[in-house]
């Protein structure tokens, strides 16, 4: 290799080695996350708590769920995680009223993907009740009767209408938008780059909680 092919070959070598230390950067406050406006409690100040707070009808949302679902898999024991489906304006409640009752009847883990694909890649409309009873006929393994009756009971009404109230009082705007410890916000990125900021700052809310 002549003298100019090594000095290519440098370049591109340190090239490599800058991009690969700007993927794994450490997140920074005020451009990876940032402090809530208004801070909220935590349901269980012994565990770091995580919040994702989302929607079956957000394309970024559909892009993350596989990536955040595996890291909930793996997630540390000491992290509290769950999930919120958020509720803007009244034709939400539908997609809330769904994702409570995939909670409540045990079909979260089998229809969480399905319920995405349905909406995002086929345009169904599962927010109303009759299109999803057709669909849920169509699923296998599920008992429709029992999901329809969960599906309108006093119990879920009270989930929706929590849904509309936690949506407000964490002043969400956007989707995917993930809290940690009720304090930090991670700003939009990549899935990829999201799960990393995630670990960082459950890292970072760890510490400043003094939890084991």
């Amino acid at each position: 290799m002549n003298v100019k092919g090594q000095k290519m070959k440098k370049w591109l070598l340190m090239a490599l080695l800058l991009a690969s230390g700007l993927a794994n950067a450490a997140s920074e406050l005020g451009k990876d996350y940032v402090l809530m406006g208004k801070p909220q409690p935590v349901a269980n100040p012994k565990k770091v708590e995580v919040i994702e707070f989302f929607s079956y009808t957000c394309i970024h949302c559909f892009h993350l769920d596989p990536l955040i679902t595996a890291w909930a898999k793996k997630k540390p024991a000491y992290v509290d995680f769950r999930r919120e489906q958020i509720v803007w304006q009244k034709p939400m409640e539908g997609f809330a009223r769904l994702f409570a009752t995939l909670n409540v009847t045990g079909y979260m883990e089998k229809l969480n993907a399905p319920v995405f694909d349905a909406v995002m890649q086929q345009k169904i409309n599962l927010a109303d009740p009759a299109v999803l009873n057709d669909w849920l006929k169509k699923q296998p393994g599920v008992n429709l009767a029992k999901f329809m009756q969960t599906y309108n009971s006093f119990g879920i009404n009270s989930q929706v209408a929590r849904a509309s109230q936690i949506t407000r009082a964490y002043n969400i705007e956007g989707t995917p938008t993930i809290v940690v410890n009720g304090k930090y916000a991670l700003s939009p990125a990549a899935p990829e780059r999201l799960i990393e900021v995630l670990n960082d700052v459950i890292a970072k809310a760890k510490a400043e909680s003094n939890i084991k």
